[in-house]
Order: structure tokens, then C-alpha cells, then sequence
């Protein structure tokens, strides 16, 4: 077993032992109840070895083909539609200083429109990420 499962399932012991000690008011001791529930643990993972190695390699299969939403940033987010925000920044400066627009006011304006595409970058990887994370 996992050690990750199997410090869950030791947890989820844990706490049932606990719960039937407080349910009896104190009359039963955790301690022998706990090792007993230990024993019968072990046993049914012995006796589910195979089934559990199936789970677990249904897990890893899964894992496997799982991308990151860091992954997913790089692979569709991170190429032309962050060149295009650079490019609509750079455009929407050069067109203001064209108008007469002061250099504060422009940068300011290229600025505005770099930070919206690049959102809107981000919003379009977190939309695809979502439904294929879950």
C-alpha cells in the first residue's frame, strides 16, 4: 500500500476507534481495539493486492496524461497570443503619441491594453485548464 493511503486509512482508524471510545463512554480501551483494526487492515491488503495494484496503476495512468496548469500556460498560452498583447500595446502607444497624446497618457494607454490581452491570455488557458483538470 501507499503511504499516503495507508496514512489515510491509518487516520480514518484513528478516528474510529476514538469515535467507538467515546460512543461507549469510556468502558473500551483504544489501544487493543486499535491494534486489532491495524491487524485487519493489513489483512485485507493482503488479500486485495491485486485489486489495489489495478487502482494504483489506473492512478499513475491518469497522472500521467494530466498537464499542469502550468504545463497548459506554456503550451497554449504563452506563444502568439502574448505576442499579439505586445504587439496591441506597442500599436496602441505608437497611435496616441501619432494623435498628439502626451508620452505619460500613451504608455499609460500601451500599458492598459498589455495587461488586458495578456488577462485575457491567462482566462483563456484558465478556461481550457478547468474542465480538463476536472
Amino acid at each position: 500500500m501507499r503511504d499516503s493511503h495507508r496514512g489515510e486509512a491509518e487516520r480514518l482508524l484513528a478516528r474510529a476507534v476514538e469515535e467507538e471510545v467515546r460512543r461507549s463512554g469510556g468502558r473500551t480501551d483504544g489501544s487493543p481495539l486499535l491494534s486489532r483494526a491495524r491487524g485487519a487492515l493489513d489483512a485485507m491488503a493482503e488479500t486485495a493486492a491485486e485489486e489495489y495494484a489495478a487502482y494504483t496503476q489506473a492512478l499513475d495512468e491518469a497522472e500521467a496524461g494530466r498537464l499542469t496548469f502550468g504545463q497548459r500556460y506554456a503550451r497554449e498560452g504563452a506563444g502568439t497570443p502574448l505576442v499579439v498583447a505586445a504587439v496591441a500595446a506597442v500599436a496602441a502607444c505608437v497611435a496616441d503619441l501619432a494623435l498628439g497624446t502626451g508620452a505619460g497618457t500613451a504608455v499609460g494607454a500601451g500599458a492598459v491594453v498589455g495587461v488586458a490581452g495578456a488577462a485575457a491570455t491567462v482566462a483563456k488557458v484558465t478556461a481550457a485548464h478547468l474542465p480538463a483538470a476536472s
